[in-house]
């Protein structure tokens, strides 16, 4: 009996996941949950220098792959992800505790954070999102940031590398 009220829970968690993911792609341009494979983000992960400690901030962080994939390199960094989907929040905060994480995911709109403390930004969005998201880093990054972004460039920032893996671009930026 337990074991049907976890699975009629699970399905009400991820019927609200899809409808929520449906609303916020269509009516408010959100970029929808896409995740990065470990080989693009291995080569990602591979071509950045991060000196520890530092803040690692992944904007729109689904599972928070990138962040997990730092984790287990790095140990002296402050991991931060960013969800605004609340579901999606909600069991990844819970798998990543369940496995003893430091990941810290924050259920948020990318727009209301401060990112002044960011030593490192990761970000897989939309083009509206990074046009809008290129202001708020211009106002609140410090120089010397540096920020990823799959497939879609920041408009007012000129990248100091552009990498292509499985036919995707990957704008590397240097503030």
């Amino acid at each position: 009996m337990i074991l049907l009220y976890l699975i009629l829970l699970a399905l009400i968690i991820y019927s609200i996941f899809f409808v929520t993911q449906f609303y916020n792609i269509i009516f408010k341009g959100y970029a929808p949950f896409i995740s990065t494979d470990k080989t693009t983000l291995n080569k990602i992960i591979s071509e950045i220098k991060i000196k520890e400690p530092s803040i690692i901030y992944e904007l729109g962080c689904g599972r928070a792959d990138f962040l997990r994939s730092i984790e287990k390199r790095f140990a002296q960094t402050k991991l931060i992800g960013v969800e605004n989907l609340f579901t999606l929040c909600l069991i990844n905060s819970l798998k990543l505790k369940l496995q003893g994480s430091k990941i810290k995911l924050l259920n948020s709109d990318l727009m209301a954070i401060d990112l002044s403390e960011a030593d490192l930004i990761y970000c897989y969005l939309n083009n509206v999102t990074m046009a809008n998201l290129g202001e708020k880093l211009k106002q609140e990054c410090r120089v010397g940031t540096q920020i990823i972004s799959r497939s879609f460039s920041i408009p007012q920032f000129e990248p100091s590398k552009v990498l292509v893996i499985k036919n995707k671009k990957i704008y590397f930026y240097q503030l």
